[in-house]
């Protein structure tokens, strides 16, 4: 395995919290991917991609591994700062370079959210979403209820944190996420307090100004509905949608030569993107 080189540096975001950027720098950059993670916006780790994808990524392009403030700790709208403030500081850092925005679930609702009002040269987009208001995350989710019976109100509180964090260790954090939306309340813990608010949807017609895409999203996925990637490869007019016979939802969570396959095959479409 080839050592890649990284460096981390630091900004401030307006009301004084530290994000830490760490970035994975390729040999021979043609662009910057900007990687945001998943979780739920309540889990998850920007470090959380495996060293078989960071040595796809990163032949031809530096990956930044994006920090954002996590709810419940913070809110949507804190969230969606940090987004902006990560994508513009790297955009300063190399004004000439393409930039690409990279998520993974909630993560590829944020960087759709960047595409939309961002100059960006393409999106890879795993398994996520381009809008909140969807029925999936509004309504109970019973088979995440019953993952989370055993939780209490007590367990819940032991896994908020009293100050903003950036990091949520999966085995702590991704039963909170999952208990939000067992019981329905993920806009509460979010603090999403009007879901049909323009600004946290992108319609149709949003859709159909976004650069070019590769989807990769498994058909039968219990967390984040299949058919909202349907919806981006409809609307979004140069669109790649890789379906997976699965129910899975981080499809990607083991590496394997299928998945280093959809790997190879965004990366591929970065340089697709170059070229036009």
């Amino acid at each position: 395995m080839i050592l890649i080189d990284t460096q981390t540096h630091t900004i401030q975001t307006p009301d004084n919290f530290q994000l830490h950027i760490r970035t994975h720098l390729s040999q021979q950059p043609k662009g910057i991917i900007i990687y945001y993670h998943g979780g739920g916006l309540i889990a998850g780790s920007p470090h959380d991609l495996s060293d078989e994808a960071i040595q796809i990524l990163t032949q031809h392009f530096h990956l930044v591994e994006a920090p954002y403030r996590l709810a419940p700790e913070s809110n949507i709208g804190t969230i969606l700062n940090d987004t902006f403030l990560v994508f513009d500081n790297i955009n300063k850092i190399y004004p000439d370079l393409p930039l690409f925005t990279f998520g993974r679930s909630s993560g590829g609702y944020l960087a759709l959210q960047i595409a939309s009002q961002r100059t960006v040269k393409g999106v890879i987009d795993f398994y996520g979403y381009a809008k909140v208001d969807l029925p999936e995350f509004k309504l109970p989710h019973s088979e995440f209820q019953k993952k989370t019976a055993h939780l209490n109100s007590a367990m819940i509180d032991m896994m908020i944190q009293s100050q903003p964090i950036t990091e949520g260790p999966i085995q702590f954090r991704y039963p909170l996420y999952l208990y939000t939306r067992g019981i329905g309340q993920w806009y509460e813990f979010v603090g999403i307090q009007d879901a049909e608010k323009t600004e946290l949807n992108l319609s149709a017609r949003a859709l159909k100004q976004l650069p070019p895409i590769f989807i990769a999203h498994a058909s039968r996925d219990i967390d984040v509905p299949f058919s909202e990637s349907e919806r981006l490869k409809q609307y979004i007019p140069n669109s790649t949608l890789i379906t997976l016979d699965s129910d899975e939802h981080d499809f990607d969570r083991s590496f394997n030569s299928n998945i280093k396959t959809i790997y190879q095959q965004a990366e591929q479409f970065l340089h697709q993107c170059l070229e036009i």
